[in-house]
């Protein structure tokens, strides 16, 4: 079998794959003729007159080109449904409204918009209050150390002069908390707040305020209710005190 393996020392003939083609050789090639004429580029081409179809001349360039300082790029603002969301989450706050006791009679004083979500505390101490909106409740809290004077005891004393004395207040004042969201201007005058003294200790059940119900009529043994006021009606303030009412629920 013969051996077919390139071979490259001298005397050798070239390998031919097509006789066909022209060889090549170290010879320029002819040009090609164009409508039987040979065109060949000039050495110094004469300047482009043409108007048509032409790009327009790029202007100079400076080594020191100051870069164009773009904006800050700013979020998009947020869509309708999203601002309603967003409002939805937050908590409209709750009013604290300031009252009056006296000779078991219970009179506004005054209120004022706080934000905020609040809180319901366990009913323990030396009040508590309900408020309500027909039969639905819609705030509850106690109210400690109010409606009572304490004294400070005799480190000497003996009998009577051991301890603290408490004397009942004939006038004090409390502090009611009512949720913004379940109370409006125009359903003040269906608002009812009963305010209670705590007689018993309550148990936990009561105090954790599981059940929805209003708390006079379910306690009636640890609770004594001290007075009600229902419905407040702004036209029957003092202007100050009816203005401060309907800016707070407002």
């Amino acid at each position: 079998m013969a051996d077919e393996r390139m071979q490259t020392r001298k005397g050798i003939e070239p390998v031919v794959d097509n006789p066909r083609l022209a060889r090549m050789t170290g010879k320029r090639p002819r040009p090609t003729q164009i409508e039987g004429k040979i065109l060949l580029m000039a050495e110094e081409p004469k300047t482009d007159t043409g108007k048509r179809n032409r790009m327009q001349p790029v202007g100079k360039v400076s080594s020191q080109r100051v870069p164009k300082v773009r904006p800050d790029q700013k979020a998009a603002p947020p869509s309708k449904a999203a601002r309603e969301a967003a409002v939805a989450k937050e908590p409209a706050g709750y009013v604290r409204l300031r009252l009056r006791v006296k000779d078991g009679e219970l009179s506004v004083l005054g209120a004022k918009a706080v934000e905020g979500p609040l809180v319901e505390s366990k009913l323990q101490g030396q009040l508590a209050y309900e408020v309500t909106l027909g039969r639905k409740r819609v705030a509850v809290g106690a109210v400690p150390d109010a409606g009572e004077r304490r004294s400070f005891p005799d480190p000497r004393g003996k009998g009577e002069q051991q301890g603290h004395y408490v004397t009942p207040l004939p006038s004090y004042e409390v502090m009611v908390r009512v949720p913004k969201e379940e109370v409006s201007a125009a359903s003040l005058p269906r608002l009812e707040i009963a305010l209670y003294r705590i007689k018993e200790e309550l148990p936990v059940e009561a105090a954790m305020l599981a059940a929805p119900a209003a708390i006079g009529p379910q306690f009636e043994k640890e609770l004594r209710e001290v007075g009600r006021i229902k419905g407040i009606r702004p036209e029957k303030l003092a202007k100050a005190v009816a203005d401060e009412v309907l800016e707070a629920f407002s």
